[in-house]
């Protein structure tokens, strides 16, 4: 009786599992069906280009070093200024395309779109399609805006410019230029494609085109961080920490869960077949000797007081970004010149590295030029092995904030993760120096710390120890995540990330702005108010402070005739300067009315 009874539980098991197989396919709406085959597609796409563009720039970089071996250092000049007359070349006689992003302040700028750092461009790009007050008055919406700027020709001049750089010796990493690679493509793979659509021969392709195709913002946007997500796991070899970095690059303080799911399904493809190129799992840096972190208070008060020092060599480093980029735009507007310039200058400061370095026996030319030029993973891995001295990891710190700043400022095409993980290895160092601590424990979390305080990106920078060491490395990771997160959050190194609402331009030098109604309004219409001839600015809504509860009705494109009552909000339109002067006459009615209201000697 026992094994008939075990036969019939077998079978009704088989059943409740067969039952579950059948229902699988209904479970998973169409749309999700077409989102994780478009990822993994997405994921297999950007992994080609990607793992080229790794491979080119390091072999390219080796021959560089190679032939400058044994030959007058000065003579690094030739391939920096080579590089720079490439990528010239490239933005002022390709089919390059401005780039427009909102800064913090909501403000509008426009960037060349091969130059700098791709991340900047890409966030730009990734909310092209969202809806906008702006691009309703141009009429431009959706989709189509995005398709309407370069896709397969910026991966590939991007690709050129980045190869150019890198290989060259230009300072910077590679994941801002693979973030717009990755983006691109993923964005040109749902192109629209009306000859195709069109072909009389093609018909048999009109129901997977329009299967495939898509007219929403949201799945452009799945496409997008997929793309992202794949070209960041190819270069680091971490497919989840590169799946959070896309998420909370693009979104910020915003939650997101579900873009994250297909991120992570492009990441998997990416790694996978990565694996199998390089016939093993290889991740972003080569270490000999895993060493784990101790764990006792001495070494976690370390890890605080260097996450504390990490901090601010970041914070410099931002600033000294953002000066040099400034300096060269404005006394260097013409492109040849800027790139010629930051290529000569970038030679300069690793002439002087080399001086200070093999000049005095610290390392030999071939080390001493590997130390700041190209992409750092050299200097780092050399690192944690522990073979870089105070003296070079001092000389190394300073010389790689000047070349990267003057290579990205310059226009030069890279990234900033990379470099971001190298100063806190070189604080680390500086720190190792004068500790008994193996050097590996503490670079980890110095890097994690640098991730947070320079990127703002804290779970990806949490994650990103883990996958490429060992999960003992959480507890340290986690402290200088908290410290240096609590610090630095208001201080993104990517211009192009936004939160502000308040004061928006739509175009260069034109705005909207909110402002409070005073006193001296109210109960005034805006025909007796007659901001037009005054300011020069068009009111285009009034938000009405309707009840004690402060809830408030909007009123979009108002009549002149509408009373303005104290508490409303007033939305104007106008240029910059016109704006400027309609708040500060506000502001002195405003702080004319608080002298009122103060008592007598108050």
């Amino acid at each position: 009786m026992r094994p008939a009874r075990q036969w019939l539980s077998n079978q009704a098991a088989w059943l409740d599992t067969r039952r579950v197989l059948d229902r699988l396919p209904d479970s998973l709406h169409h749309e999700n069906r077409r989102l994780i085959i478009q990822s993994a597609l997405v994921g297999a796409a950007v992994w080609g280009p990607v793992f080229v563009l790794k491979l080119l720039v390091n072999a390219t970089f080796d021959t560089v070093v190679t032939w400058l071996d044994g030959i007058p250092s000065v003579l690094v000049v030739l391939p920096l200024l080579l590089g720079a007359a490439v990528v010239a070349f490239i933005v002022t006689r390709g089919r390059t395309a401005m780039i427009t992003y909102y800064d913090r302040q909501d403000h509008v700028h426009e960037l060349i779109d091969v130059e700098g750092d791709g991340v900047e461009r890409t966030i730009a790009l990734y909310y092209a399609s969202e809806p906008s007050f702006e691009r309703a008055l141009l009429g431009k919406e959706g989709v189509a805006v995005r398709w309407e700027l370069p896709t397969l020709s910026l991966a590939g001049r991007k690709f050129a410019a980045t190869w150019a750089t890198l290989g060259s010796g230009g300072s910077g990493g590679l994941e801002g230029s693979v973030a717009l690679i990755g983006e691109s493509i993923a964005a040109a793979m749902f192109k629209p494609r009306p000859a195709l659509q069109r072909d009389a021969t093609s018909r048999w392709l009109r129901k997977p085109l329009s299967w495939w195709s898509t007219g929403d913002t949201d799945h452009l946007q799945t496409a997008q961080l997929s793309g992202i997500a794949a070209a960041i796991a190819t270069m680091t070899g971490a497919p989840f920490m590169s799946a959070f970095f896309a998420a909370e690059v693009m979104y910020r303080r915003r939650p997101l869960v579900e873009k994250l799911i297909y991120s992570l399904i492009a990441t998997l493809v990416a790694y996978f077949l990565s694996t199998i190129a390089q016939s093993g799992h290889r991740t972003l840096f080569d270490v000999e000797s895993l060493f784990l972190p101790p764990d006792d208070w001495l070494y976690y008060g370390l890890v605080l007081l260097m996450s504390l020092a990490v901090m601010l060599v970041s914070v410099l480093f931002i600033k000294l970004r953002r000066v040099v980029e400034q300096q060269f735009h404005q006394r260097l507007p013409n492109p040849w010149a800027r790139h010629l310039g930051g290529a000569a200058l970038t030679a300069l400061i690793a002439l002087a590295v080399v001086s200070l370095t093999a000049g005095r026996g610290l390392l030999d030319q071939e080390g001493a030029l590997r130390l700041i030029l190209s992409t750092g993973d050299w200097t780092i891995e050399r690192a944690m092995a522990g073979e870089v001295t105070l003296a070079v990891a001092l000389i190394a710190l300073g010389g790689k904030m000047a070349a990267t700043a003057t290579t990205i400022g310059s226009g030069g095409s890279a990234g900033l993760l990379i470099p971001s993980l190298y100063l806190g290895a070189m604080v680390a160092s500086l720190f190792g120096a004068l500790t008994p601590y193996e050097p590996m424990t503490l670079i980890v979390p110095a890097m994690t710390a640098s991730l947070v305080s320079i990127v703002n990106v804290p779970i990806a920078a949490i994650l990103l120890p883990m996958e490429l060491f060992s999960a003992h490395y959480l507890p340290p990771a986690l402290l200088a995540v908290v410290v240096c997160a609590l610090l630095t959050h208001n201080v993104p190194i990517y211009r192009s990330q936004r939160e502000g609402f308040d004061n928006r331009q739509i175009a260069p030098g034109v705005a909207v702005r909110r402002v409070m109604v005073p006193a001296t309004w109210d109960r005034r219409t805006m025909v007796e108010l007659d901001l037009r001839r005054r300011f020069n600015v068009t009111i285009i809504g009034v938000l009405e402070l309707v009840d004690k509860g402060g809830h408030a009705r909007v009123r979009l494109d108002p009549s002149a005739s509408l009373y303005l009552h104290v508490g409303d909000t007033v939305v104007a339109l106008g240029a910059e300067e016109d704006l400027n002067r309609l708040e500060r006459h506000i502001q002195t009615r405003l702080s004319e009315q608080e002298q009122d209201h103060q008592p007598p000697g108050g």
